[in-house]
């Protein structure tokens, strides 16, 4: 079956199962209100009702900032911690989420809240014990290939003679950073997808055979995640474009941007979900069959 193929089901599957979007979306949204309540207060008892607050709302004055910085310097680091803190378990929900969204992919059955959830539950120990095995290979990839992509690209720029060699030299090295991880990406989005599908409890296991699976049908499983990340770049495109429509001066025009914001942070939950969905087909397609 051809990649096209593939992504056409798995399209449909992403359109069906949407509902999948929204809880995605909603946690996310809820989890941003918790982390950016303390500094709404705080912003709203020193701004609200000043000449500062209407200048920081209309995007002309950021002096407040050091003003806000210098006033409130004894409570920063537990403003750090704050945010610390809940980026940590930013990404256990992210690892709880991604087993919800897997689990309804995969099952066939229709998608509903408690289903959702208990998939989510069901999948978590093992999607947490694949966060911290992606870890190490994240360390690997950036902390060693890329540092050494790095000195490459870095004999290239002090040769260069002109700011445009230097220029392109560093959009090129950001493209091959991106393509090495969608790589990463890739192949522990794939272990994921075995450990659901097959129903499998041996996380190492699978992630050692993810090698054999992939290095038979790489640039296939490849294509299809860069074809998903056309999706994303075309919906990021979309949503910058129309962002540069609304004014940025006024309570309206601000709420039209938040609105618009949010339609956007739900177009890239449900991007999350076709690429799931793209990936589990792509496995169910390739699993048994011949390279």
């Amino acid at each position: 079956m051809s990649i096209f193929k593939i992504f056409s089901s798995g399209f449909l599957t992403a359109g069906r199962k949407a509902r999948l979007a929204i809880y995605l979306w909603l946690a996310n949204f809820l989890f941003s209100l918790i982390l950016v309540a303390p500094f709404y207060f705080l912003l709203e008892r020193d701004l609200a009702r000043s000449l500062a607050g209407e200048k920081l709302f209309q995007g002309q004055d950021l002096l407040w900032l050091g003003d806000m910085v210098y006033k409130h310097q004894n409570i920063l680091p537990l403003l750090l911690g704050w945010v610390a803190v809940p980026a940590l378990f930013y990404f256990f929900l992210q690892v709880f989420l991604n087993g919800g969204i897997l689990g309804r992919i995969s099952g066939g059955e229709r998608v509903n809240l408690p289903a959702f959830l208990s998939d989510s539950a069901n999948y978590f120990w093992r999607f947490l014990r694949i966060f911290l095995i992606s870890i190490i290979g994240y360390v690997l990839v950036f902390g060693l290939l890329c540092r050494g992509l790095s000195a490459l690209f870095r004999i290239w720029t002090e040769s260069a003679s002109t700011q445009w060699t230097t220029m392109a030299a560093s959009f090129l090295r950001l493209f091959v950073f991106l393509l090495l991880f969608s790589i990463v990406k890739m192949f522990f989005d794939y272990v994921k997808v075995s450990l659901v599908v097959e129903e499998s409890k041996k996380v190492v296991r699978v992630t050692l055979a993810n090698f054999k699976f992939l290095g038979r049908r790489f640039f296939k499983a490849w294509g299809l995640f860069l074809l998903v990340g056309l999706v994303f770049i075309g919906l990021s495109i979309g949503y910058y474009l129309g962002a540069k429509l609304i004014p940025h001066d006024g309570t309206i025009p601000f709420m039209i941007l938040f609105i618009w914001q949010q339609v956007y942070m739900l177009a890239m939950s449900w991007t999350a979900v076709l690429f799931f969905s793209t990936e589990c087909e792509f496995f169910k397609a390739h699993k048994y069959s011949s390279p």
